[in-house]
């Protein structure tokens, strides 16, 4: 049996900052998956699970219940990992005349770079079913089925950087890119809970969350593929012998 993914994303963008984005995946044997996700809704205390939401409401509790059912029923964990947002050349050097469209293509572009290097990392695990969290809304979903289109507009993007592996021979035609439409899915908390501690600890150098599954997870950089690590030194450092790239 094949292994299946469930991903999330964050991503911040401060103020006159670059700006960082990263996509998790939390990754679990098929024969694991039933037991996860029911250790995962048991973990949320039957409420919807959202980790900077319980942060600010101090509901760590839970969070750490999270990371701990991932450590426990995933096989392993991959965060990748694009900093800062855009590696292309700026429109201008004038970081206070940036239009917000350029601020959301900035977005987009991170999210199909992390995109596509996970779906890499994630076909060499020999994953089979990527699920990840549709950005539709209802509306648009039945507006793509009104158009009988099987995929809403706001989610093509990530099936052409999913094509685009299939098309370059990167992954195998046997892994599935799949958009859930229902946001309360317990698979997507778990990835949910990943993604988050990452960002805590490359944000704001808060590696106790990721301590948590630091034995079962690895954090890739997203344009080059190289392993990234969190440690005592700092919020980011690549191994002693990589060639530095952040």
């Amino acid at each position: 049996m094949y292994p299946s993914a469930f991903i999330d994303e964050s991503y911040w963008q401060p103020q006159g900052r670059p700006g960082a984005y990263l996509m998790s995946a939390v990754i679990i044997d098929q024969d694991d998956v039933a037991p996860a996700l029911a250790a995962a809704s048991a973990a949320a205390r039957g409420q919807p699970y959202h980790s900077t939401e319980l942060y600010h409401r101090g509901h760590v509790g839970i969070i750490e219940d999270m990371l701990d059912v991932a450590a426990s029923h995933a096989g392993w964990s991959a965060v990748s990992l694009q900093i800062p947002l855009d590696t292309r050349p700026a429109e201008t050097s004038d970081d206070s005349t940036r239009s917000i469209h350029r601020v959301l293509a900035e977005r987009e572009y991170a999210r199909q770079v992390s995109l596509e290097q996970l779906l890499r990392y994630l076909n060499t695990q020999r994953v089979r079913d990527v699920y990840l969290e549709s950005r539709a809304s209802d509306r648009e979903w039945q507006q793509a089925r009104t158009a009988n289109r099987r995929i809403p507009a706001t989610d093509r993007s990530d099936v052409r950087a999913y094509r685009r592996l299939l098309e370059q021979h990167a992954i195998s035609h046997r892994v599935r890119l799949v958009h859930i439409k229902d946001h309360t899915h317990p698979g997507l908390w778990l990835a949910d809970a990943i993604a988050w501690s990452a960002g805590r600890a490359i944000r704001t150098n808060e590696p106790q969350w990721f301590d948590r599954i630091t034995d079962t997870a690895t954090i890739i950089e997203a344009t080059t593929g190289k392993e990234l690590h969190i440690n005592a030194r700092g919020p980011l450092h690549q191994p002693a012998n990589a060639t530095p790239t952040t």
